[in-house]
């Protein structure tokens, strides 16, 4: 299955580029290629699995059913609902105060298509961003008390 592998600096996306196979490998190998970027007198070396919620329109094609069968994890009235696996490779990061800061991660995930692929690059782009978006809970309470 295609493998979709971005590295994001400071806010920015500076590679992407796609790997055929197993993710356990690409991420192993991605991995090996970070781990000779990190300084270990600077920063962690974190592999963190998260996951992202992506809906894909229904009826599902059957070669799109083959390769997202193991990630469904239901369906409205529309679409499918997926759970897709993301690994991020944190190898540049610090503690600002309370809050942790990467500077550099490569994040990995597989790749279904590209309205996910714009998706994941967003996200991989905002977890380098020194200007985190904040949560709108937090927003919402904040209106209240005013």
């Amino acid at each position: 299955m295609k493998v979709l592998v971005l590295k994001s600096e400071s806010g920015q996306i500076t590679s992407d580029h796609f790997e055929e196979g197993d993710i356990g490998e690409v991420v192993r190998k991605t991995a090996e290629k970070a781990l000779k970027e990190w300084n270990e007198l600077t920063s962690d070396f974190i592999i963190m699995r998260d996951s992202q919620e992506a809906k894909l329109p229904l009826p599902l094609k059957p070669d799109v059913y083959e390769k997202t069968k193991n990630f469904l994890a239901g369906k409205d009235k529309t679409s499918a609902i997926l759970k897709l696996p993301i690994f991020i490779i944190s190898f540049e990061n610090q503690w600002k105060e309370e809050n942790f800061q990467d500077k550099k991660v490569y994040v990995i995930s597989y790749y279904l298509t590209d309205e996910l692929k714009e998706e994941l690059t967003n996200y991989a782009a905002q977890v380098t961003s020194e200007e985190k978006a904040e949560p709108v809970e937090e927003d919402e309470e904040e209106d209240l008390e005013e």
